[in-house]
């Protein structure tokens, strides 16, 4: 081979080695630094040309942040039969760089064709993306929305080790008569039904940009807003989650019923939205953290889905959340409560739907509650009692009226004190005993 040739080839290996982007080292027999391509300078933090021609010792072994780095080293020269391979996190001018290092012994065949030892070969990448990738995955879980998960690990917006106040929309949703079920059902058959349940129950709410946090029992908590979904459309998103749930219930009764389930038409689920401040973050010992969000909005958001089956609406939202979506979608007031574990009185509102799928009778029904609401709360009782009629006058099997109705004609035998906040109180309770936390 001519000296052109070698230069030419030895020219050629340089550039390749240049140009890859994963680091590679080579130290001969004596320690010496071979090659330190601009790779390796870059993860290491080294100038190559001031590495090169060192000692390896010189470089490395005086910097203990390189201790685990430099054992991946020796172990080419303890066992030169086999390549080493691991995973290690390194600090790199003040910052955390996680290495999937390789090391080997390099061997080369003499001129007599015998086995001649080099020295080693060190090649390594920066996994630290890939690291967190995997690490938000495993915070999500399975069964988030893998559309969700990309968008977190494109934005970088998590690092799963703090915690953040956030202003977001949760949202619960819980399959009726769970209990009924459980008692009608062989343990196969239940868990079958219920995984049905939670998979129709879950894919609105990635279509609609949700983070499914977790699964409770028989139960989907989810959640929008920052650093995950758009903060200005986060109620809306949250509230069109709740009407594709309550649409899907339809299909998954057709299924259920083509599955061989008896009393599949007696399949229903109660959802409950609320808006407001929670702390987000990683939450749980390090063997086992996950992400999830707390706050008075995630309480608030599981006692409106507990309220749904005695306020007679399937999807119930906190006062926040209906005025942040506003006239995108239509609302009827139902009630003013407190909610279980709550010092604090809420006004609650059922989601009717889209506008353009709402009939007249059904926002006409809701013009009147609301209407007789007010005139309650003005202890216009003769003024509430005809607005609630005209409700049931138009539907007379409308549930909210005739428990308002019932109201009235305990009101206007014992009215409520003068510092009355339109909540109701059952006959027989002291108010201590309802407004206080539990």
């Amino acid at each position: 081979m001519s000296f052109d040739t070698q230069r030419r080839e030895a020219l050629v290996s340089e550039r390749i080695l240049e140009s890859m982007r994963d680091g590679v080292v080579t130290i001969d027999l004596t320690g010496r630094i071979l090659t330190f391509n601009a790779a390796a300078g870059r993860i290491l933090g080294k100038d190559p040309e001031t590495v090169v021609g060192r000692s390896f010792g010189e470089v490395f072994l005086t910097e203990e942040s390189f201790d685990d780095f430099n054992e991946v080293v020796f172990r080419a020269v303890y066992d030169a039969e086999t390549t080493h391979s691991i995973e290690i996190a390194l600090a790199v001018d003040g910052r955390m760089v996680n290495l999937f290092v390789s090391s080997s012994f390099l061997v080369a065949e003499d001129v007599a064709g015998e086995e001649e030892r080099l020295g080693v070969v060190v090649v390594f990448s920066d996994i630290t993306e890939e690291r967190k990738r995997r690490k938000i995955k495993r915070l999500f879980g399975a069964y988030v929305d893998p559309r969700i998960v990309e968008r977190i690990l494109t934005q970088g917006e998590l690092d799963g080790t703090s915690s953040r106040r956030e202003d977001m929309t949760i949202s619960f949703v819980d399959m009726r008569d769970f209990t009924g079920w459980t008692e009608r059902l062989e343990p196969d058959a239940l868990i079958d039904l219920l995984n049905r349940f939670l998979a129709a129950m879950t894919k609105p709410i990635g279509a609609a940009g949700g983070i499914t946090d977790k699964y409770i029992g028989d139960a989907v908590m989810a959640c929008w807003g920052p650093p995950f979904t758009d903060a200005e459309t986060q109620a809306i998103d949250a509230c069109t989650a709740a009407l594709g749930q309550y649409e899907a219930l339809e299909g998954l009764r057709l299924e259920l019923a083509d599955a061989g389930f008896a009393d599949a038409r007696r399949m229903d689920a109660v959802i409950g939205v609320a808006t407001g401040q929670v702390i987000a973050g990683d939450v749980g010992p390090d063997a086992s953290r996950n992400y999830t969000v707390i706050g008075h909005a995630v309480n608030l958001a599981a006692r409106l889905q507990e309220a749904a089956k005695r306020l007679g609406h399937p999807i119930i939202v906190s006062e926040a959340t209906a005025q942040r979506v506003g006239d995108q979608l239509v609302f009827r007031e139902l009630d003013r409560i407190v909610p279980r574990g709550s010092a604090h009185a809420e006004s609650v509102f059922a989601l009717l739907g889209r506008p353009g799928e709402v009939s007249d009778t059904a926002r006409e029904i809701a013009g009147h509650h609301e209407a007789g609401l007010a005139a309650m709360r003005a202890r216009d009782w003769d003024r509430a009692s005809d607005c609630f009629a005209e409700c049931l006058k138009l539907d007379p099997a409308d549930w909210s009226a005739k428990v308002m109705a019932g109201r009235l004609k305990h009101y206007s035998e014992t009215p409520p004190p003068e510092d009355w906040d339109g909540v109701w109180i059952a006959p027989g309770l002291e108010p201590s005993k309802v407004a206080g936390p539990k």
